[in-house]
């Protein structure tokens, strides 16, 4: 099996956040116990930072979140089987995460929180990060919203990440539907020390690989992509159609010797359009 990248960035936990936006939209709650989202995701070229293997591996996810609306808690878990030109759909690896959301829809709104990550295939490059913890704040306003988020991930060494966004919801509403479009655009920083533990107990792309001619590189803090993208959640009573195309931009790509040949990770401009397929329902109070 070839390196792959699995898409540690989430997509679906962001998607979720414009699907509960549009279900307060699209109905007046009354008080719930807990809602449950549950679904598939299909994402056609796998990513980190716009970094991807060199077959372009696809995946598909089937997802579950529970939040508990009264105190703001919420659990998610995420099953990945990936799938490329050599080889077909097997399981690769299963994301958790625990966190807490606070806040109002205007003013200061955020979410703390801790995934942990469990592999199949340890020759995948991010099965060196063994969990990870974070921190969204965003400005929530009429014009456009900020976010800012932080993020520590753990392997032999910390690694540190934090991006910065921009990006305004438009609304609307026809009978029982409602269609939410998010433009959106951000820019993506951080550190590799990770990649040295997966260079240490792998070749990469068949080349043994120097652990010592990247400790340095790795450890700065260095812009890694842009990104752009535009998801739009499409809700009719409690089923959610997500699709999300995008255009990522990696930047500062990590280049290492190996004997006499120089390689990086693949990444280049990359299009591409994530589906989601969802349905929600609510625990509601007796």
């Amino acid at each position: 099996m070839k390196r792959i990248i699995i898409l540690i960035t989430l997509f679906i936990l962001s998607g979720f956040s414009f699907i509960i936006q549009a279900q307060s939209e699209a109905e007046n709650p009354k008080k719930t116990v807990a809602t449950i989202i549950g679904g598939v995701s299909y994402v056609p070229k796998l990513h980190y930072y716009g970094r991807t293997d060199q077959l372009k591996s696809s995946a598909v996810m089937p997802t579950v979140l529970v939040q508990f609306d009264s105190v703001g808690l919420y659990f998610t878990g995420s099953t990945v089987f990936t799938t490329n030109t050599t080889q077909p759909l097997e399981y690769a690896a299963t994301v958790t995460e625990v966190g807490y959301k606070f806040g109002k829809k205007q003013g200061i709104a955020g979410s703390i929180y801790g995934d942990k990550f469990f592999y199949q295939n340890k020759t995948l490059v991010q099965s060196a990060l063994q969990g990870q913890a974070g921190l969204n704040l965003s400005h929530l306003n009429k014009v456009a919203n900020v976010n800012l988020t932080s993020i520590a991930a753990f392997s032999d060494k910390t690694d540190f990440f934090a991006s910065v966004g921009l990006e305004h919801p438009f609304v609307m509403k026809t009978g029982q539907s409602v269609f939410v479009i998010t433009p959106t655009a951000v820019a993506n920083a951080g550190t590799q020390s990770f990649t040295n533990t997966y260079f240490k107990n792998n070749k990469f792309l068949g080349i043994p690989v120097s652990n010592q001619s990247t400790t340095q590189t790795t450890q700065v803090f260095n812009l890694l992509s842009y990104e752009f993208s535009v998801p739009m959640v499409w809700v009719y009573n409690n089923i959610f159609l997500v699709v999300t195309p995008g255009y990522v931009m990696p930047q500062n790509e990590l280049t290492t010797s190996g004997n006499t040949e120089v390689v990086s990770r693949t990444g280049t401009n990359l299009f591409y359009v994530n589906l989601s397929l969802l349905y929600s329902f609510k625990l509601k109070k007796v």
